[in-house]
């Protein structure tokens, strides 16, 4: 999940935005939210005039991005806040958001100045000697001096606190909004209603890692009754169901399922998708997972002759099938387990 997750899918970014505003007045900052691709998601909180009209610059736009993009790269490859100068010897702060050691924005933030020490701190690009850079600085030096100033301790101390904030929200926000409706889209089909007390939050929830298998165990495990059989909400489709349950060992194909119901493969394929929320082609090999997974765990069978029982043409394929949805392959899952 950590490759494509999105900002965007667990925040709500009209929330964060006023959180951001007030932040950036209280603070004297300038924030802005980016993704993993430097993308804003945010529009630029108490952005400076100076900043403002060097990002309207269409040359000089192009060294503030590259400042950015610096003082973000260095804050991933150390994990922690990174605090620098920029081209115009102004001082930013990007702070990383990672989830599970896996980088996914940043908190852009800054537009100040240091009331001591600030050539202490790293400048990511130098262009002193540039004449449209010199000259632009030399004509709005006014603005610059207006900018707000703050000792050094006071920047570390807000580059902590952001820090800090950024990841008691998003991993509230994996917990309390991506997590709890994963679980419910996984669950709504579960023969059982959902209650309290058929349903409980996972003991790691911030880890993704966890949450991937838990979700992928809910999709089958909690969807099934206690004999193992699916009921379905439709029940027109229950003859076709109770068809894939009782050949275990062979591959059924919609055409096969839809004459046991009187309905077109093309039809039967869409009232499946709205039974099981994504395309029966998906169920179907991650049942087929689910089964093997009993097997695994359950008996001794050689990983060939649990691939023939499930009605695979060949182990390399249930292995190729498993490890695609389990991320790892069927004898190290079944080693896993037996530790």
């Amino acid at each position: 999940m950590a490759a494509s997750f999105e900002l965007q899918q667990v925040l709500d970014l009209d929330k964060w935005e006023q959180l951001q505003e007030k932040i950036a007045l209280a603070t004297n900052l300038a924030i802005i939210l980016v993704d993993y691709r430097g993308k804003p998601v945010t529009r630029h909180s108490q952005v400076k005039p100076f900043c403002r009209l060097a990002r309207a610059h269409p040359t000089l736009a192009v060294y503030c991005e590259k400042c950015d993009a610096r003082g973000a790269l260095e804050a991933v490859r150390t994990g922690e806040p990174f605090i620098y100068r920029c081209h115009f010897d102004i001082l930013d702060m990007a702070i990383p958001i990672l989830v599970d050691d896996r980088y996914v924005g940043a908190i852009m933030a800054g537009e100040i100045l240091a009331t001591e020490e600030q050539s202490t701190f790293e400048q990511v690009l130098k262009l002193e000697d540039h004449p449209e850079v010199a000259a632009f600085k030399a004509q709005h030096q006014d603005l610059i001096d207006a900018y707000p100033r703050l000792p050094a301790t006071a920047m570390h101390h807000a580059a902590a606190m952001l820090e800090q904030l950024c990841e008691y929200i998003v991993s509230e926000a994996i917990k309390k909004e991506y997590l709890v409706q994963a679980y419910k889209q996984s669950l709504r089909i579960q023969a059982q209603p959902l209650t309290s007390e058929s349903w409980s939050a996972p003991k790691d929830s911030t880890n993704l890692a966890y949450l991937q298998e838990e979700l992928r165990q809910s999709l089958l495990i909690q969807r099934l009754s206690e004999n193992s059989i699916y009921q379905a909400k439709n029940q027109q489709l229950q003859p076709a169901i109770d068809a894939v349950f009782a050949n275990k060992n062979a591959h059924l194909d919609l055409g096969q399922l839809a004459a046991l119901v009187n309905l077109s493969p093309t039809y039967l394929s869409r009232l499946l998708r709205e039974e099981f929320g994504e395309p029966f082609s998906q169920i179907y090999a991650k049942l087929k997972v689910y089964w093997a997974q009993e097997l695994l765990q359950n008996s001794d069978l050689p990983i060939a002759e649990i691939s023939d029982a499930l009605g695979f043409v060949e182990p390399s394929y249930f292995i190729r099938s498993f490890k695609k949805i389990v991320g790892t392959t069927p004898l190290k899952w079944r080693q896993a387990k037996r530790r």
